[in-house]
């Protein structure tokens, strides 16, 4: 069992501290004072000395000469100049002290060992000394010895005082009652955690560190880059497979600054004598997660990796905020450093508000009731605490809600996640394939990429993860023409294809059913979990438990499919133990999956439905509660990409514009990239051009192809092209541009983005030549 900081083995220690500086020192005072009888407590010892004329083997007229053993350092001079009386010395001091009377200081009888008062006077200091040097911890036995060996030597140095100084046998009575007195209250006394932290709070602090570190578990560091497909346990530490993302920022001039995401700790500006709070926006599959690992894995390893400035952290403390056991922050403590909890407990909190800490918070948009306290806790608790950092990840449509609850104490910029720069998404691939598939052919695959990974969308992480496992299964699937949704739709084929395997590898009963049986009772239980998965997008539900579950379970039952294979396939689940048992936690992998789940639910409803409206269906799933159209962009985008794949024979025009309209209404922010969620098609584009008024400026800031192939639909309009950060290839843009009239072109690519070449850029020769 660990042993707790504040066990007795430690109390022991400091005890032994506390008797030492107090009732030690105060005994060696009434020594000093009985040895100077005629000083008054308002001289100085130089003064006093001067009168005096008394030969002392201290020299206090030029301290730092003569007997390195005897002189007074700055502090010491400083202390018997403000207070003459000497009452607040320490033993140390007070030892240098003794001239008067006494022998000469390299007299033997200054030995320790011995009965006369020069030798007691030694011995004391003696343990001080040891106590000083003394482990943090002390069994009983060697406690008692040494209480018992100070009791005994401050009784006799008084009473070796009284005879040398000629004192009363009553004094002598009252200073040695006064005296043991004291001793009995210290050595009886139970520390709470404020003595302690007075009295070794480095050393506590130093050893909590420590223990900290070896109290993250292996599995902090380590991820599943398939865990998005239970089947493939794929688990690699994170610095294998991390990738260097590019970040941006506003500097104080409103510009944007782009950087690397390995100078993204070092972003805190610790100058400020403010806490700081970086809020790290990106959309789903953008590595925000992954970023967050990558960080622990440095700290953990030193701090002195590809992550810059982590060295300057004592502690890292990571939040998940989709954990709905995280109550509050003594909660977190517990979690994270089970065991470092244990040892220290009360003491745990007050240490690290002292030391340098690094939050990472992560999923902000995925918060329930009772992370979402913890946060607001931990955001109190530390905004007074200048050398704390806090990463807070989370989407964008989050940001703006959290940051009214953010205390104005904290420093807070905005940092944005901007992808793989597209030079490094080839060998971003090539590594995740060597990953899934060690021994597969890979000469083609950059030329595949190549093709490939010119879309948006293949900026993010999780898309390129996606391609890699694509191609892992079937090369020639990959097409160049993969949109986000298609990547999603080819997973969730797979997933259920694995699990109809699985079933069958497990459950003979089902062998014996007719293939298209089985798919069909398998798409009855995945399509009532898109339900509930269409539910729990507008609910902003991330956790799930099995009362949440009951139409997923009750259908399992009703099919005879086994649940837990079912939940399995497309969940992760958690054991949590708890006060009345394990309680069963259940989450999407990634919050990616829920949306094109969610979708695929309201697709497959109006195949079964042809005549209801999008709203209608949404609404049915939700009710008696109305949804808010902005809370489902990511889904809504799916859904443009997946309408004409899923929807027999014939897709109602109908339904495209109200999928263009409700991403009218939520303010999608890039027509272009509703363009490109959809694969370019038509009926989307006509749908887009009806909403966008006639002599509108046109902004084109990212998405550029899918915008190119807008404004071919668009009349003659203005057009504003503005990107900051890396530049896609613009070329597509000049045969839509000679349509339109360019009103103004800001690229910043060449300063912040170099690229390996001095040729000219074929968009800005041919812009230029207009």
């Amino acid at each position: 069992m660990t042993t707790s900081v504040g066990s007795r083995e430690r109390s022991y220690v400091h005890k032994m501290e506390e008797a030492v500086k107090t009732i030690a020192r105060d005994t060696f005072w009434i020594i000093f004072h009985w040895a100077t009888p005629d000083k008054p407590l308002g001289e100085t010892i130089s003064d006093y000395k001067k009168r005096e004329c008394v030969k002392s083997r201290a020299n206090y007229y030029k301290p730092y000469i003569g007997d390195c053993n005897c002189r007074f350092n700055r502090e010491q001079e400083e202390m018997m100049l403000h207070d003459p009386s000497l009452r607040k010395a320490d033993l140390t001091l007070l030892y240098k002290l003794f001239a008067f009377h006494v022998a000469a200081f390299n007299n033997d009888e200054w030995k320790a060992g011995d009965s006369n008062l020069e030798s007691l006077l030694t011995s004391i200091k003696n343990i001080r000394n040891d106590i000083a040097h003394e482990d943090c911890t002390m069994n009983y036995t060697k406690f008692n010895e040494m209480a018992n060996k100070l009791r005994e030597l401050l009784t006799e140095a008084l009473k070796a005082a009284k005879e040398r100084y000629s004192r009363s046998d009553v004094e002598l009575q009252e200073r040695t009652n006064e005296m043991e007195d004291g001793l009995y209250e210290v050595f009886h006394q139970v520390l709470g955690k404020e003595e302690l932290l007075s009295y070794c709070h480095n050393y506590i602090q130093g050893n909590m560190i420590s223990d900290a570190k070896n109290d993250f578990q292996t599995s902090s560091i380590i991820i599943n880059p398939l865990l998005f497909l239970m089947s493939n346990n794929v688990e690699v530490e994170v610095e294998k497979i991390f990738s260097t993302m590019l970040i941006g920022e506003k500097d104080e001039n409103g510009m944007d600054i782009i950087l690397d995401s390995s100078q993204i700790v070092s972003m805190s500006k610790f100058a400020t004598f403010r806490p700081q709070l970086l809020l790290i926006e990106g959309e789903a599959g953008s590595g925000k997660s992954t970023l967050l690992t990558m960080i622990t894995h440095e700290w953990l390893t030193g701090g002195d990796g590809q992550m810059k400035g982590l060295d300057k952290y004592h502690l890292i403390l990571r939040v998940q905020c989709r954990d709905r056991h995280l109550k509050s922050l003594n909660d977190l403590m517990q979690n994270v450093l089970p065991t470092t909890y244990t040892k220290y407990r009360n003491l745990m909190l007050p240490i690290i508000k002292k030391c340098n800490n690094l939050f990472l918070v992560d999923g902000l948009d995925e918060a329930n009731e009772h992370s979402m306290k913890t946060v607001s806790e931990i955001l109190s608790t530390f905004k007074n605490a200048s050398d704390t950092t806090m990463l807070f990840t989370c989407r964008p449509e989050a940001i703006s809600n959290f940051r009214k609850i953010i205390p104005k104490e904290y420093q807070v910029n905005n940092i944005k996640l901007l992808g793989v720069r597209e030079i490094d998404r080839i060998n971003f691939i090539v590594n995740y394939v060597k990953i899934f598939n060690n021994t597969m052919d890979i000469n083609k695959l950059p030329q595949i990429i190549k093709m490939t990974c010119v879309q948006e969308h293949f900026k993010l992480p999780l898309s390129l993860v996606f391609l890699a496992w694509q191609y892992t299964h079937n090369p020639k699937s990959v097409t160049g023409a993969e949109s986000q949704t298609r990547l999603y739709f080819w997973a969730h084929k797979l997933i259920v294809q694995k699990l109809q395997e699985r079933l069958l590898n497990k459950n003979p009963e089902l062998a014996v059913m007719c293939g298209m049986e089985l798919k069909r009772r398998v798409k009855e239980c995945v399509d009532a979990l898109c339900r509930c998965m269409l539910k729990a997008v507008i609910d902003k539900r991330v956790l799930f438990t099995e009362h949440i579950l009951e139409h997923v379970i009750s259908t399992c039952k009703k099919t005879g499919i086994p649940c837990q294979e079912v939940l399995s396939a497309f969940l992760t689940i958690k054991i949590i133990k708890t006060p009345l048992g394990e309680d069963h936690q259940y989450s999407t992998p990634h919050k990616g999956l829920q949306d094109y789940l969610g979708a695929l639910h309201v697709v497959n409803t109006i195949q079964q439905h042809p005549h209801s409206t999008l709203k209608t269906i949404i609404q049915g799933a939700v009710d008696p509660h109305p949804f808010v159209v902005n809370d489902i962009i990511y889904l809504l985008l799916h859904m443009a990409g997946m309408v004409h794949h899923y929807i027999k024979p014939v897709v109602p025009d109908r339904l495209y514009e109200e999928v263009v309209q409700m991403l009218h209404e939520a303010e999608i922010n890039s027509w272009g990239r509703v363009v490109e969620a959809s694969e370019y098609n038509k009926e989307v584009i006509t749908a887009i051009t009806r909403l966008i008024p006639r002599g509108k400026v046109m902004l084109v800031k990212d998405h550029v192809k899918g915008h190119s192939d807008l404004l071919l639909h668009l009349k003659p309009t203005k057009v504003k092209v503005e990107i900051h950060g890396p530049v896609p290839d613009l070329t597509p843009l000049m045969e839509t541009l000679t349509l339109h009239n360019i009103t103004n072109v800001d690229l910043d690519h060449n300063y912040w983005d170099p690229q390996p070449t001095t040729t000219p850029d074929p968009f800005l020769l041919a812009l230029m030549s207009r």
